[in-house]
């Protein structure tokens, strides 16, 4: 019989400070912490060297621009099979130990599978608080922010459509909406992790 663990997931708008507020709730809590370590463990499985998944023309491409290709590059049946390997994946680190996992319809995945300890945020700003976060907390140009804004965006949801069959803002698998321009990072934080425990312990 598998241990009963709990899982915290955090999809996010780009520039919203996402993964920053995921990694402290990940500290807060006491869990293990998951986020391109997933394509990594799903690449290892598929022998298929990571470096291949993050480049284009030859050319190896920003940590941000990575974001634009959420499952890499190549045949649509070669992304499937990165998906499935994936989505084995995150059911084996949920099945685990107690974790938050950030991203790759992970929310979705886990509704699906029937997960029971599950709770899932979305997390998302206004357009100039996302726009001042890229410039004074991911370090981008306002041209670069502006761009990944958008492209990221619409690579994160196109990806979310095609494998989830709901809208990247849909709330059918979100136990909790977030905007992370009316609270700090701690804020955000607090609030998630006070949600989190009340939900677990039902």
């Amino acid at each position: 019989m598998r241990m009963q663990t709990n899982v915290i997931t955090i999809t996010r708008q780009f520039g919203s400070l996402g993964r920053p507020i995921a990694k402290k709730v990940a500290e807060m809590m006491g869990y293990e912490y998951y986020d391109r370590d997933i394509i990594e463990s799903a690449a290892d499985k598929l022998g298929e060297p990571v470096y291949k998944l993050n480049e284009y023309d030859g050319h190896t491409i920003t940590r941000f621009g990575k974001m634009m290709f959420p499952m890499g590059y190549g045949a649509r049946s070669k992304q499937n099979k990165l998906f499935e390997t994936e989505k084995r994946v995150i059911l084996e680190f949920a099945h685990k130990e107690n974790c938050v996992i950030v991203g790759r319809c992970s929310d979705y995945i886990l509704a699906d599978a029937e997960f029971e300890k599950r709770f899932s945020v979305f997390i998302f700003a206004p357009y100039e608080a996302r726009y001042t976060n890229c410039l004074k907390t991911l370090g981008l140009t306002p041209e670069a922010a502006e761009v990944y804004m958008e492209k990221v965006d619409v690579a994160r949801a196109r990806f979310y459509k095609d494998y989830t069959g709901e809208d990247f803002e849909s709330l059918k698998y979100r136990n909790m909406l977030l905007d992370s321009s009316y609270a700090s990072i701690d804020d955000a934080v607090s609030i998630i992790c006070g949600a989190a425990k009340k939900k677990f312990e039902q």
